[in-house]
């Protein structure tokens, strides 16, 4: 599927779940399980943070990786690189929630400065909420949890492994923020740094991944 047109059914797909969850009846949905997925959300770990259910497809046409904040660790990127590289998927979004408590408390950690999070949860203390403090971009709300997302969809579309698809356009990556009570998804503009190539360039080898 044309990452443009995956984008698009992601935002349609989250507007029938919006209305649902405010009471509006919606016409039953297949329930058939889907051939392949055609997108990946990497959401946070909390409780409604994220889930196939967000968006009102068939099952198995949307896979979900659900860590701490969320945040791209090496098992984080190895599921990112498996969807895009093997399965063909056409749109990443990277997804966080207005009442994140992990980026909150990582928030506090790093502006105190003294604050220590357990485990590894203090070793991402300072990329957590990143570009929070950079300048507001226009229809972008200047908060720590979206500044947060926006610095993690721009470490994906630099990462090595995606970048002959991220420029071709093959694959997009993508940004929003979920609002827990409405259930609704602001996706966020992309940044002017965004590079667009003419698509016909070839997919990496994903025989490393033994497919």
């Amino acid at each position: 599927m044309p990452s443009a047109q995956a984008l698009r059914r992601l935002i349609a797909g989250n507007g029938r779940h919006r209305r649902e969850s405010a009471g509006e009846s919606q016409a039953s949905g297949d329930v058939t399980p889907a051939g392949f997925p055609f997108a990946l959300v990497v959401g946070c770990l909390e409780p409604g943070a994220a889930g196939e259910e967000l968006f009102a497809e068939r099952p198995g046409a949307i896979e979900c990786v659900r860590t701490a904040g969320p945040s791209l660790g090496q098992d984080t990127m190895a599921a990112i690189e498996y969807a895009a590289l093997v399965q063909n998927v056409g749109v990443v979004l990277v997804l966080g929630h207005r009442d994140c408590g992990v980026v909150s408390a990582a928030k506090d950690a790093r502006e105190v400065g003294e604050l220590r999070l357990p485990g590894a949860l203090q070793e991402w203390v300072g990329s957590a909420a990143a570009g929070s403090g950079a300048l507001p971009v226009k229809g972008v709300t200047a908060d720590a949890v979206t500044g947060h997302v926006r610095a993690l969809r721009a470490r994906l579309r630099k990462a090595d492994s995606l970048l002959s698809l991220t420029r071709s356009g093959q694959l997009k990556i993508a940004g929003g923020v979920l609002d827990d009570d409405t259930r609704g998804i602001e996706f966020l503009p992309d940044e002017p740094d965004e590079v667009v190539e003419p698509v016909g360039m070839p997919r990496p080898d994903p025989s490393r991944y033994g497919s």
